[in-house]
C-alpha cells in the first residue's frame, strides 16, 4: 500500500503556484516599469534586469547549502521575506541604483528560498510518491505561469507601483502560512555542514557517478532546452511575417501542454525506475530538434513544439528526484544547489551557442546541432543510471 502524502505538503504546492502567479504578474513587466520610472537605456535596464541572475548564481554557492544548517523552515521563511521587500522597494524605487540593488537582493534571496524548498518538499514526502509531488509542483508553478502575465495586464503591471505592492502582500500571505502550518523542526535532518564544508561535500559528493552524469546530463538537456526562448524566437521573426505572433502561439501551446499533461505523466512515472523520465525526455528532445529542421508551416512549429513540451513534462519531476534519492539527507539543499547551479550555467551558455549555430548554419545548423547534443545527453543518462553507475553509487554510499 502506497503511503499518503501529508497534507503540508498540498498546501506547499499550492503556495508555490499562488506565489507564482504573483511573481509572474510582475516580473516580465518589470524592465518596462523601470524604463518608465527611470528614463533608463534598453541596455542599462537589460543589464539591471541581469543582475538577479548573477546575484543567484554568485550567492548560491554559499546561500543554497545554508538551509543544511539553518533548517528548512528558517531559510524558507528569510528568503520569501527577502523576495517581499524586493517587491515592496521595486514599487517605491525612482533610481535605476535602487533597481540594480533590489535585483541582487532578489537573486539572492532565491538563491537561499529555492534550495530550502526543494529539500523540504522532498523531506516530507513519502519516498515512493515523489516523483509525483514533484510533477505537480511543477504544473502549479506553470499555471501559475500562465496566468500571471493576464493578471498582470489586467492589473496595470508596468505602468504603476500597485501590482508590485499586490505581489507583496501574496508574498506576505504565503509566508503566514508556512509560520502557522509548519511546524519548526518539519523535515529537519541532522546538523548541516559550514558553508566551506559543503563545498568540500559537492566535491565528494560528485564522485557519485548518477549524481555527476545526471548533471551532465541536465546541462545538456537546457542548453537546448535555452533556444525556446532565445534563438528560435529570433528565427521565426526574421523568417515569417508574423513572427512574433508565431512564437506566442509556441510558448502558449508549450504552457497548455504542461498544464494538461503533467498530472498525468506524474502520476505513469511513480514506480518507474527513472531513467524512465531522463531517456524518454532526452529522447524526445532529440526528435522535436530534428523535426523543427523540417517544420514550414505555422502549424507545424506549433505541434513540434508540443512534441518538445512532452521530453519537458517527463524531466521535470525526475531531475529533482535523482537529487532526493542519491544526496545525503543532510545535504540535499547543497545538492540542490548545485543542480541548480549548473542548470543555471547551461541556460547562460545555451543563448550564445545557439546564436553561433544559427548564424553559421541557419535552421539546419542550429537544430541540427541541438538535436545531437540531446542525443549525446541520452547517452549520458544511460550510463549515469546504468546499472554499473548505480553498483558504484551504493557501494559508494
Amino acid at each position: 500500500m502506497r503511503s499518503r502524502i501529508p497534507n503540508i505538503v498540498w498546501v506547499l504546492i499550492a503556495g508555490d503556484g499562488f506565489s507564482s502567479a504573483f511573481r509572474f504578474m510582475v516580473m516580465p513587466f518589470l524592465a518596462l516599469y523601470m524604463h518608465r520610472v527611470t528614463g533608463a537605456s534598453p541596455a542599462v535596464v537589460g543589464l539591471v534586469i541581469g543582475l538577479a541572475a548573477f546575484a543567484n548564481l554568485g550567492s548560491s554557492f554559499v546561500l543554497g547549502p545554508l538551509s543544511d544548517r539553518l533548517g528548512r523552515k528558517p531559510s524558507l521563511i528569510a528568503g520569501a521575506a527577502a523576495q517581499l521587500l524586493a517587491l515592496v522597494g521595486f514599487g517605491f524605487a525612482h533610481t535605476i541604483w535602487a533597481f540594480a540593488l533590489l535585483q541582487v537582493l532578489a537573486g539572492m534571496a532565491w538563491a537561499l528560498q529555492g534550495p530550502a524548498y526543494q529539500a523540504l518538499l522532498t523531506d516530507l514526502t513519502p519516498e515512493e510518491r515523489r516523483v509525483r509531488v514533484f510533477g505537480y509542483n511543477y504544473w502549479a508553478v506553470n499555471i501559475g505561469a500562465a496566468g500571471g502575465p493576464l493578471l498582470g495586464a489586467v492589473v496595470g503591471s508596468g505602468q504603476s507601483p500597485l501590482p508590485f505592492l499586490l505581489a507583496a502582500v501574496a508574498q506576505a500571505l504565503v509566508i503566514a502560512a508556512v509560520v502557522a502550518l509548519l511546524p519548526h523542526t518539519a523535515g529537519e535532518g541532522p546538523s548541516g555542514a559550514g558553508a566551506l564544508e559543503s563545498l568540500g561535500n559537492m566535491g565528494r559528493g560528485l564522485r557519485n557517478p548518477v549524481l555527476l552524469w545526471s548533471f551532465v546530463g541536465l546541462a545538456l538537456t537546457g542548453l537546448t532546452y535555452s533556444q525556446i526562448e532565445s534563438t528560435l524566437p529570433q528565427y521565426l521573426g526574421l523568417h515569417y511575417a508574423n513572427g512574433a505572433h508565431l512564437f506566442a502561439y509556441v510558448l502558449t501551446a508549450n504552457a497548455i501542454t504542461v498544464v494538461v499533461l503533467q498530472p498525468f505523466l506524474s502520476r505513469w512515472q511513480e514506480g518507474r525506475p527513472l531513467i524512465v523520465g531522463f531517456l524518454g525526455g532526452a529522447l524526445i528532445y532529440g526528435a522535436a530538434n530534428a523535426a523543427f529542421i523540417l517544420a514550414g508551416a505555422p502549424i507545424a512549429w506549433i505541434a513540434t513544439n508540443v512534441f518538445f513540451t512532452i521530453g519537458e513534462v517527463l524531466l521535470a519531476p525526475v531531475q529533482q528526484e535523482v537529487v532526493a534519492r542519491f544526496a545525503p539527507q543532510d545535504q540535499r539543499a547543497t545538492f540542490f544547489t548545485l543542480q541548480n547551479i549548473v542548470v543555471g550555467l547551461a541556460f547562460a551558455i545555451g543563448p550564445f551557442a545557439g546564436g553561433l549555430a544559427l548564424g553559421a548554419g541557419g535552421k539546419v545548423g542550429l537544430f541540427g546541432a541541438m538535436a545531437a547534443v540531446d542525443f549525446i545527453a541520452a547517452v549520458v543518462f544511460a550510463l549515469s543510471l546504468g546499472h554499473r553507475a548505480m553498483a558504484r553509487a551504493s557501494a559508494a554510499g
